[in-house]
């Protein structure tokens, strides 16, 4: 008996472990759909169930508000995280084994470093340099926040591609007539494009995730993750509608991403699936 049990549990494991991570989730969405309160709180036992939420949520100003302060931050963030990152990769493959080494340990110092920290760190300083000049903190705090902190990430996603670029590759673009920066943005960056596109999703990602850094530098200007954390008396109905779309979202995204990564690694034949 125990060996039959042991054997089930072996194989259900990755099936228990998807159900413990999606169960919240799938809640979140059903809940999604419940009705609310005079304040706009999901109840425990709500009356009836609808689209209600989902119909609210791009007329509430505070959702709209927050979101569209949110895109702008990110707009000014992802691409100035990245190109920062991808220069500095660049130069850090460009320099000899020991800088290479010492750059690296420097970049992990900022993830590794708690985010209270870097957090308390940020706003000591702008409060000896932003704030003492009589200027307020906002937008342009956040910004240079987040990119702050995301940059090493970005670096981190980066750099395990940039090592394996080849330095014949930039002879042979030299040998062609080109300059070094022609040779860096026209063979470089598409070699590094992958990469890329995984770095700008991930400080995408952080940034709009980020509360605890954004809450000590923003000033008046709100964010979704702010809202939704300082949300008090309840959890509002546009935040569980939001993030169920999101939800919705990734999931479909992730199992048109796994089809079709299947159906790249194998074709059907005969009634069975046949590895290329």
């Amino acid at each position: 008996m125990n060996n039959k049990f042991l054997l089930w549990l072996r194989r259900s494991y990755i099936g228990i472990l998807l159900l413990v991570i999606y169960i919240p989730l799938v809640f979140t969405v059903i809940w999604s759909f419940a009705t609310v309160s005079k304040k706009g709180n999901i109840v425990p036992n709500p009356n009836s169930w609808g689209f209600e939420n989902y119909l609210d949520l791009f007329t509430n100003d505070i959702f709209l508000n927050s979101l569209m302060n949110t895109l702008i931050i990110i707009l000014f963030v992802t691409p100035i995280s990245v190109f920062i990152a991808v220069i500095t990769c660049y130069a850090i493959w460009n320099n000899t084994k020991k800088i290479q080494i010492i750059n690296n340990s420097i970049t992990k110092i900022s993830i590794i470093n708690p985010e209270i920290i870097t957090a308390i760190s940020l706003t000591l300083l702008f409060a000896s340099t932003w704030l003492s000049i009589g200027l307020d903190l906002g937008f342009f705090t956040i910004i240079l926040s987040h990119i702050s902190f995301c940059t090493p990430y970005a670096i981190i996603s980066i750099y395990p591609r940039m090592q394996k670029f080849k330095k014949s590759l930039i002879d042979a673009s030299k040998d062609l007539g080109y300059g070094s920066v022609k040779t860096f943005f026209n063979v470089v960056i598409p070699f590094l494009l992958p990469s890329i596109i995984s770095a700008s999703a991930l400080v995408i990602v952080m940034s709009f995730d980020d509360f605890i850094i954004t809450n000590l530098v923003r000033g008046r200007v709100t964010t979704i993750s702010t809202e939704m954390y300082l949300m008090t008396k309840g959890i509002k109905a546009w935040a569980v509608s939001f993030a169920s779309i999101l939800i919705i979202i990734f999931i479909v995204y992730s199992g048109i991403k796994s089809i079709l990564t299947l159906t790249k690694n194998k074709s059907f034949k005969g009634g069975k699936y046949i590895e290329k």
